[in-house]
């Protein structure tokens, strides 16, 4: 994670989505009276976003939870698809 200065970040904004979006670089951006924000990419955002959504149920919680103790225990059965 990156932190720069508001007028730091404006001069050079170009360069630093193109690292937040290429790289999946984060910069914090501070004003000089300390205010601050994060800057991440749409999709690391809408990412976030789902998984927030997806872990707000209880009931979809654990089973995702059981899911992955499963995959972590090699307890899952692998199925070939036919196309």
């Amino acid at each position: 994670m990156q932190a720069v200065f508001y007028s730091q970040a404006r001069n050079n904004l170009r360069e630093i989505i193109n690292k937040v979006c290429d790289d999946f670089d984060e910069y914090i951006i501070t004003t000089k009276d300390e205010k601050s924000v994060v800057l991440i990419s749409y999709e690391e955002y809408s990412s976030m976003k789902e998984t927030i959504y997806l872990l707000s149920s209880k009931n979809n919680r654990d089973r995702l939870n059981d899911a992955v103790e499963q995959i972590e225990n090699s307890k899952f059965l692998k199925k070939e698809i036919d196309l």
